[in-house]
Parts: C-alpha cells; structure tokens; sequence
C-alpha cells in the first residue's frame, strides 16, 4: 500500500472549573482536527503529556511548572486521555507494549565466635550470627507496532517515523523498618525511521515467513537499572553509619565492601529483622507515527497511557515463590524466608546454616555458594562444620582438610550457602484488534500481568507476550491462527463480525457517498466489530445450567474492569446510534418515511418490496475446503413468504412492547429474523455460521430498512397546581403540531414546534371544570 488518504486525527480540548463547593473538575470540551504536525516529532501539538492532577494545580513554583488551574487548553495532552483516530485500513498501528521488573534479594550470614577454641556445642553463647541484605532493581520496556495487513506499508514521496517516548515516572521502595526511598525516575526515548522507497512488510506467515517478522517493528527495547546491586543498611545498634548517611535512618549503599550488622536489633528490640520489601512504581508512554508527504506531516498514530502503575509486596513474592506452600514449624531447606522464629532465630536464617552444614538440600533455583572458598560443596560444608566444632566424618578428601584447616584457624565465617530470590513481574499491554489500542483497558487483556521468578529477555520466551511475534490476545474471528483453543469464543457473532479473520478482512466505507449501506461497516471501537445491526446480545448469554455469563464474557473482551461503563458500550446499545446515523444519512422527506408503529401488514410488505437480501449456497464440503465465498443477490418481493416472515415478526414484537409499540427505530434491531435467523441464509448449521455468512449477509436487510423508517413523536404529561405541561419527542429541524381534543374525535391545534435535541414541550393552564382533555402531535414537515 502506497501511504495516502491519512486517517482523520482529532485532539482533545480541556476545560477545568472550580466549582462553587470548592471542587476542580476536568471536562473534556470537545475536540481540534488536528491536520497536519508541521514541527514533525517537535512539533508543539506532540508535546509531552502532563498528567490529570497537573490540570487542576494552578501556576506556582515547582513542584508544578505547567501553568495550569481554571480555563480552557487547546493545546495540551494529557496521559491516559487519548486522541481519536479514525479507523482506517491498511496502516501499520502500535499493537504492544512490554514491562519486566525483577527484584532480587540476597542475605549472606556472617559467624562469628570468641575464640578457635570455641565449639558451638560447648559455648553456644561465643557464636553470634550478623546478617548482610543485598538487592538489586530492573526494569525492562520494551514497544512494538505492527504492519497486520498482508501487503506491504510503504511511505508516500517522503519518510514515516516512529517515536517512543518513555518514562518510569515514579518508583518508591519501601519495607517496614522505616526505610523508604524514592527511586531515580527514567526518561526514555528512541525512533525508527523509514527512507522513501523502503517498504514495511506485511504479515503472511505462509507465503513471506521472514517478511512476517519484519512485519513487527521495535522502537524500544531496553533495560534499566533502577537500583544496582547495592547493600542495605539497618544503621542502627553499633552500625557506624557511612559518610553522608543520617545516622539511625536506614539506607542502601552500592559500597559492597560494608561490614555486616552485628547482632541487628530493630523494631522492639527483636534480633535478626527481615525486612518486609514493597515497591509502588508508575510508568507513562507517548507513542507515535508520522509520516511527511507533500501535503504535509501526518499523524498516522498516536497513543498516551498511563500505566502500568503497581504497588508489589514483594516479600509476599519472595515467600510464595521460593518457601513451601506451608510455612512450618521447623527450620528446612525449603523455608530460606520464614521469617517465624525458633529457638530465638529466624527459621529462615536456621535454614540457611542447616543448608550450610549439609543438613539439608537446597534447591538450584534458591540460592549460590560462596565462591571466596573452596569450591566444591563438599569441601565448603566441611569447613563450616569444623567452624562449629562438628567433626565431619573421615576420610577427608585434600580440599576437605584446607577448609577444615582454614576454618578451625578463624573466628569469623561466612555461611557458604547464600539464599538468593528474584521475582519479576511480567506485564504485557497488547492489542487484541490492532485497530482498538488507544486507551489501557483496550491493551489489558485477561492474562496482562504475571508473577514469577524468572527474568526473561521480551523478545525471547517470554511468558507473557514476546516483543515480535502475534499476540496472544490477538483473537479475530475463529480465534489466533497460532493458538489453537486460546479463545473460548472464537465464533461468537456478538463479541466479533463474522468472518473477519485478519485486518484485511474489514470493508470500511472509503470514497463513498452518504449512504445507508454505510450501517453496519463503521468500526465501533471495540475488538473485532463494527457498528452492531444484529439481534443477539452478549449480556444476555448464559450457560448450559443457566447461569449468566454474558457480562463477565463481555468485561473480559474488552478489558474494561467498571462493570457499569462496560454495559454502557455493549453492542446492543449501538440499535438507537444506528437510527439516529441512519436518519442523518436520509435525504427523503421525513413524512415519507413509514412509522415503525405502522399497523398495516401490507403497508410493511409493500416497504419490503424490491429491498436487496444475500444468500449463502455454498455446501459445508466447500466450505470446509476452502471455496472462495460468494453471496447470490435476491430482489425481495412483498408477495414472497419469506417477507411475511420477518413482517410478522415485526408486529409480534411491536405487540410485545410497553405500550404495544416500539420507541425509536432501532428497536427493530432486536428481532432475529430480520438478521441472524434471515429467512433468506443457511443459518441453521455450524458449519456455515463458522465459515459460511459474512456480517453484510446479516445485516443487509437491516441497513436498507433502517433508512426507510421513522420514529413516532411520544409524549407523556404531568399536571403541577393547575398547569400541565406536555413534553413529546421529534426529530430536530422539522415542525410538530400539538392539537387537543376531549373526545378522541374531534382534534384541535393549539400551536407549533421545532424540537431541540430531540425533544419539544408546552404548558398549558387547565380551566375550572374542564372536560377530560387529550394531547397529541403531529408531524408536519
């Protein structure tokens, strides 16, 4: 594809009040076109974002430099906030965005005894045990964005960019012995430029394998260091603080040279203190393409998260992934971080000298051995042995006697076995629908963080999302083509359009005139659909035992944890958008068109008369080798018992409505003959609702009648000391008459209206002793 025809960009405008209550509030006024960035990556309507909070600080010193408080921002973005970018086919889009932070914790132990002559048996009193914390904190970040199309992207007469601008924005570590550090924060940046003439290839995994992976593009992949290997101090007791430190305040120090804690007591006097590690950190990314044209620089895409943000109790991590499932009551290779205490200890650190003495096994993944001393186990466990006054068994191999020599010469040792911990959190923000990216909800997938204990690089087995390979979460019709039973809904008409199994499945309206047929191929918004013109409604869906399931399926789709807001966006709600885009599309009469509640079966059968339908005749052995679908035309004739058919469904639902009749146009929507259960499609076989009828064949009937239909004006009236006021609905712009009457029979005007948005009223004085009156409106023009 030639880079041409950009999709249309709008940016937000943000309006911040203080109300009279003493509250600010941010309201996003409306929008700005954004035509063209004529500064490139510099230009001033790509400026970093700002955060919500920073909106409502007014000016003052810093902390706060922005200069914002009380007015009307044309010109600002704001994280979390995102651009509208209209869904267009055949451009690369941002699809992933990868976080890795991995902790990692050590304690080394330090014995020491009064004397050589010392025994552990004989003076348990000499030995004392001083303890050493070493951590360290990374982060990984790696973005990707994705040319999903089969054919290749390449830029019009000039170049495409993409810009990656990330930030870990705050990072706190903490523990519950006072100490609390707010960590350096990182801004990151990096770009990939493509030259005119270069060509971003597309993915086709069976005929361009190694196109495929260039299909993936990676702006940024890198990793930070946030606290290198560094010790911690308790500087407490008999702890000389080092220069600079405050004394009595805890701290990290990257001199790995320090001394041990000497009999550590902290928090009440308690010997041995296990510090409990937390860690809060937020993260901020501005992603965005550009490409530069004769008409201009063009955005091309754009997104502003705000994410991920975590608070992680890694302690809670530490023990879940290394110690047993049941912390016991007895010090064992496999509780190195219980911190319960016996005999006076901590049964982690009893742990770890029994480990040391060869009393227990250790795992591989939990801990090193001191490589100052001798290298083998055996000879290290000798040694530490003979440091208590243990005699290990004869014979002694030579590098047995050196340790045990070494050890029985010294009044300090440390434990040979080292626990060491590290765990990671993996995140990966990834787009199930290339098109649909722009906010985190949309990237959050189900499985979008994971816990564990293994550092992984993001663009090699990763366990939860590899930069430059399809998404997990990527599941189109029929589900990801790589991950077969991924998806437990790989053919749900009411998560996803039938047969839309790849990007260049869509058939977005281009170069069209203003038309009907437009209904029903719009993108809305949410994965894998367009705007919703069938009957089935997901929050509906249950089980086989009954239980509703739909909502919860529906959450997880879409990513949306705010259960209220997710109703809110469902596709059913997409019936009364539908009439309302259909009426705008309309450039017939309004009193030509025929009311939904339109009584008369023969008027209805007259409306469907000469309306086009499409038919699937292909058998299931076609389908299921692969035969290229065709849909065969059919000319719907009122006379035809399928028109019958869905009339009288028509009217039986109008008959099933409060009041008997149906409110707005798009209630007709809800009726399935007219779209799932078409009398004019093979519907009624797996095999051909899995690969047999596309979405146009569904909705097709629907996205002709639509525009031929009109809403009746509805009213309702209330009566307050002697006034009654009348409010009806109407269509904007066009003029309604209120009429009166006492007998149902005899009907008179009393006067004219023009709706505003959709709604117009009157009042009107009731005189004393006044008939029973009736009120009624009337179109028109």
């Amino acid at each position: 594809m030639l880079g041409a025809n950009f999709p249309s960009v709008f940016r937000p405008i943000f309006l911040v009040t203080n109300d009279t209550a003493g509250y600010t509030n941010v309201y996003i006024r409306g929008y700005e076109q954004v035509e063209s960035v004529p500064g490139g990556v510099y230009d001033s309507q790509l400026l970093l974002p700002v955060e919500i909070t920073d909106l409502v600080t007014p000016l003052r010193t810093p902390p706060n430099p922005f200069g914002f408080g009380p007015g009307l921002y044309t010109n600002v973005n704001v994280y979390g906030v995102p651009w509208i970018i209209g869904a267009k086919k055949g451009f690369p889009n941002f699809n992933k965005f990868n976080l890795q932070s991995a902790f990692q914790l050590t304690r080394k132990l330090q014995v020491t005894r009064q004397s050589t002559n010392d025994t552990y048996t004989d003076n348990p009193d000499h030995y004392n045990f001083n303890q050493m914390f070493n951590l360290s904190l990374s982060n990984q970040f790696g973005v990707e964005f994705w040319n999903s199309y089969t054919n290749g992207y390449r830029p019009g007469s000039e170049s495409m960019v993409i810009y990656v601008r990330d930030g870990l924005r705050h990072a706190a570590l903490s523990n519950d012995e006072r100490f609390s550090a707010d960590l350096p924060v990182f801004p990151m940046s990096n770009s990939i430029a493509f030259l005119p003439g270069n060509v971003w290839p597309g993915y086709n995994l069976v005929i361009d394998p190694l196109g495929s992976l260039l299909s993936f593009q990676i702006p940024l992949n890198t990793n930070v260091m946030v606290v290198t290997n560094s010790i911690y101090r308790f500087n407490v007791g008999n702890t000389t603080p080092e220069p600079g430190f405050v004394a009595g305040q805890p701290y990290l120090t990257t001199n790995l040279a320090s001394p041990y804690e000497e009999n550590v007591m902290f928090n009440n006097n308690q010997l041995y203190p296990q510090p409990h590690w937390f860690l809060t950190t937020s993260n901020e990314l501005q992603v965005f393409m550009l490409e530069t044209s004769p008409s201009g620089t063009h955005v091309i895409d754009y997104v502003q998260l705000s994410g991920p943000n975590t608070t992680r109790d890694l302690t809670s991590e530490i023990i879940t992934n290394y110690d047993a499932p049941v912390v016991s009551a007895q010090a064992s290779g496999s509780e190195l971080w219980n911190t319960n205490y016996e005999s006076g200890r901590p049964i982690g650190l009893l742990s770890q000298i029994g480990i040391s003495l060869g009393n227990y096994t250790a795992s591989a993944a939990s801990g090193t051995w001191d490589q100052s001393s001798p290298s083998l186990l055996a000879n290290e466990i000798a040694g530490f042995n003979a440091f208590f006054g243990y005699a290990p068994p004869p014979p002694y191999t030579p590098g047995e006697l050196q340790a045990i020599a070494a050890a029985s010469a010294t009044t300090s040792i440390q434990t040979p076995f080292i626990p060491m911990a590290t765990v990671v959190q993996h995140t990966s923000w990834q787009a199930n629908d290339p098109l649909v990216h722009y906010l985190a909800s949309d990237l959050n997938w189900q499985n979008a963080v994971v816990l564990d204990r293994y550092v992984d690089n993001l663009t090699n087995n990763n366990p939860n999302g590899t930069l430059g390979i399809l998404n997990q979460s990527y599941r189109p019709w029929g589900g990801n083509p790589l991950m077969a039973g991924s998806d437990p809904n790989p053919y749900n008409l009411a998560l996803k359009d039938p047969l839309v199994r790849r990007s260049d499945d869509w058939d977005f309206p281009t170069n069209e005139s203003l038309s009907g047929a437009w209904l029903g191929r719009v993108h809305r918004g949410t994965p894998w659909q367009t705007i919703y013109l069938k009957a089935s409604d997901i929050l509906d869906q249950t089980n086989g035992s009954g239980t509703d399931i739909g909502t919860n399926t529906w959450l997880a789709w879409t990513g949306d944890t705010d259960a209220t807001d997710a109703v809110a966006m469902a596709p059913v709600q997409d019936w009364h958008l539908a009439s309302l885009l259909a009426y705008l599309m309309n450039t017939n009469d309004l009193q030509s068109l025929l009311s939904v509640n339109n009584p008369n079966t023969n008027t209805w059968l007259n409306l469907f008369n000469g309306l086009m339908a499409l038919t699937n005749d292909l058998s299931d052995t076609q389908i299921a080798s692969g035969t290229a679908l065709e849909f065969d035309p059919l000319v719907i004739s009122s006379n035809s018992p399928q028109a019958s058919f869905m009339v009288n469904a028509i009217q039986s639902a109008q008959a099933s409505q409060p009041g008997d009749f149906f409110r707005d146009v798009g209630d007709i929507l809800a009726i399935p003959r007219l779209t799932e259960q078409s009398p004019f499609l093979n519907w009624n076989d797996s095999v051909q609702q899995q690969g047999g009828i596309s979405d146009e064949a569904y909705e097709i009937i629907p996205s002709q009648l639509l525009t031929l239909l009109r809403a009746d004006s509805i009213g309702s009236i209330t009566s307050t000391k002697g006034q009654i006021t009348a409010q009806f609905t109407g269509y904007d712009d066009h003029t309604y008459a209120i009429e009166g009457s006492s007998n149902l029979v005899d009907w008179k005007s009393i006067n004219t209206n023009l709706p505003a948005h959709g709604a117009f009223s009157f009042t009107n004085a009731a005189p004393a002793n006044a008939k029973l009156q009736f009120y009624r409106s009337v179109l028109l023009q």
